[in-house]
């Protein structure tokens, strides 16, 4: 629990090169005010003498002394990141670098009850506290799950999609803090997806930064500083956005969502023209939407898949009008394996730029979406918690 031990002017000043990465250390004076130069440079050269930062040299650009530059030392700290979806279970004991030092996969939840599931996690967090040494420097475990999700008491909740009923109501924080003794937090997918991105990228997160999971069903997360504390779990405002008020009946008991319209069971079931149409497995979903576009008979100004470009062109814009977002990072199996559906809904945001009806500046960025990065993004979730860096 390395962190507890930093007064508050020190954390401060470790969230500063945290989140700009290496930075020289005239420019941390520049946004820690609260200190004296000298005053400040004493708490840097502690913060590097106890092992938090890491000191180099710059470039000289005149004469004089080379400029010090500091960068959080990643292998001093650790967290580690569970997640939990229908496909897999996977952890990984992961640095604040975003370096997975170890990682294990296990089955599919669906094959897995949460007893067992949770009892494996102790069991490989357990060996690694050993193996690694980590016990002083793990801060705690973050897990990310399919939602809904009450995040303040980290249960998952009842859930619209859940295809094995034992995952329904499972106490997860509880449990697992039981079993290991560590601190956990729980989040969305979504959420974790979004952190791997900021974890990779950390210029981005002085940015206002949205990002939408295109899979199964439809998430969204959205990041800006200063960090707003909420114990909601807001991952479904664009997938249960309402689009059409006179449209098909949603899973969550609202009529018309964009999920409807646009996760990978409704765009099978428009493509396929087969009322009812109901396939589980994801690969096998979107191998079948596949089948579809691929066929003799495929037009691409098919009324139904005009109209999933509509609703995917509707909610999005929706979104972004209201939270005003720099950037706009698209995952998720639909963006990875539907190109001809992403590259239309994205011309379309483009034109909607050109006519200045969404800013010019937004930026769509494609993005990572396997396995790892749910890893990475789970650990984030704990040091962004840490580091009072939360949404």
């Amino acid at each position: 629990m390395r962190f507890s031990e930093l007064k508050n002017i020190e954390l401060e000043i470790y969230r500063t090169v945290y989140v700009r990465g290496e930075v020289l250390r005239s420019d941390v004076a520049g946004h820690v005010s609260s200190l004296s130069i000298s005053s400040l440079y004493r708490v840097l050269d502690q913060l590097v003498q106890k092992g938090y930062l890491l000191e180099s040299f710059g470039q000289l650009k005149t004469n004089g002394r080379p400029p010090k530059l500091y960068r959080i030392n990643s292998k001093f700290i650790h967290a580690i990141g569970v997640c939990i979806t229908w496909d897999t279970i996977g952890l990984a004991l992961v640095d604040i670098g975003g370096n997975l030092v170890a990682r294990k996969t296990l089955g599919s939840a669906t094959l897995l009850s949460p007893n067992e599931a949770l009892e494996k996690i102790s069991a490989a967090i357990n060996t690694w506290v050993s193996e690694y040494a980590c016990s002083e420097s793990l801060l705690g475990i973050g897990v990310s799950a399919f939602g809904p999700i009450m995040k303040d008491r980290g249960i998952l909740s009842h859930g619209h999609h859940k295809p094995s009923q034992l995952w329904d109501y499972v106490p997860i924080k509880d449990l697992l803090e039981a079993s290991t003794g560590f601190p956990v937090v729980v989040d969305n997918l979504v959420d974790a997806f979004m952190l791997n991105e900021l974890a990779l990228k950390p210029d981005l997160l002085e940015k206002r930064v949205a990002y939408f999971l295109l899979d199964m069903g439809i998430g969204s997360a959205f990041h800006a500083l200063p960090a707003k504390q909420t114990t909601s779990d807001t991952s479904s405002q664009l997938g249960h956005m309402v689009i059409d008020f006179h449209g098909n009946p949603c899973v969550c008991g609202k009529t018309g969502c964009l999920e409807t319209f646009a996760s990978a069971q409704s765009i099978l079931r428009r493509l396929s023209d087969v009322e009812g149409t109901q396939v589980q497995r994801a690969e096998d979903v979107y191998a079948a939407i596949q089948a579809c576009i691929q066929s003799p008979e495929w037009d691409s100004k098919n009324p139904q898949f005009l109209e999933i470009i509509s609703a995917f062109v509707a909610g999005m814009t929706n979104y972004i009008q209201i939270m005003e977002p720099e950037i706009v990072m698209l995952g998720g199996r639909t963006v990875d394996s539907l190109s001809l559906i992403i590259e239309e809904v994205i011309n379309r945001i483009e034109e909607m730029k050109q006519q200045q009806i969404l800013p010019a500046k937004l930026e769509i960025i494609q993005t990572n979406t396997s396995e790892d990065a749910l890893m990475r993004g789970s650990a984030s979730i704990v040091f962004r918690r840490e580091l009072g860096l939360s949404s």
